[in-house]
């Protein structure tokens, strides 16, 4: 894994929110983010103190993780809600999206709550870089129901 000289991870703010659909953009190839910057400015104004971050190089974000503190909805303690992780794809594979989830994990521990997220049950990839960092299977079972016609 080849290193990046110059990489900072810091707090996410407002202004992020251009480079942070920007890196989206290229990892998917579409702008699927349009209600982002609403739902972002949201986010960290409601979820305070945020555990988002995002990485630079050379001033440059080059990658991101949303997450937030929630719990009691899902009738849990409150815990450090990691929603999403994207890493431009000209950095992948050097090791920022570890270290993005590294520094909320160190956020979440910071302030005594579990670090959480829920992946697809096939994506087996992740699962294992997952475990890697120290994340273990947790309670839930998602149950769907489609509508009838």
């Amino acid at each position: 894994m080849k290193q990046i000289k110059g990489l900072t991870i810091r707090l996410m703010r407002e202004d992020d929110w251009a480079s942070i659909i920007e890196v989206d953009r290229n990892i998917t190839g579409k702008d699927r983010t349009p209600s982002w910057p609403q739902r972002a400015s949201s986010h960290l104004r409601t979820y305070y103190p945020s555990l988002s971050f995002v990485a630079e190089v050379e001033g440059r974000v080059v990658g991101f993780i949303l997450a937030d503190i929630r719990g009691a909805e899902y009738a849990l303690p409150l815990g450090g809600w990691i929603d999403s992780v994207g890493v431009d794809p000209e950095y992948q594979e050097r090791g920022i999206g570890r270290k993005l989830i590294e520094s909320c994990i160190e956020e979440c521990h910071l302030k005594g709550i579990k670090a959480r997220l829920m992946i697809k049950e096939s994506d087996q990839h992740l699962q294992k870089f997952l475990v890697s960092i120290g994340f273990q299977r947790g309670e839930f079972t998602e149950f769907v129901k489609g509508f009838a016609g």
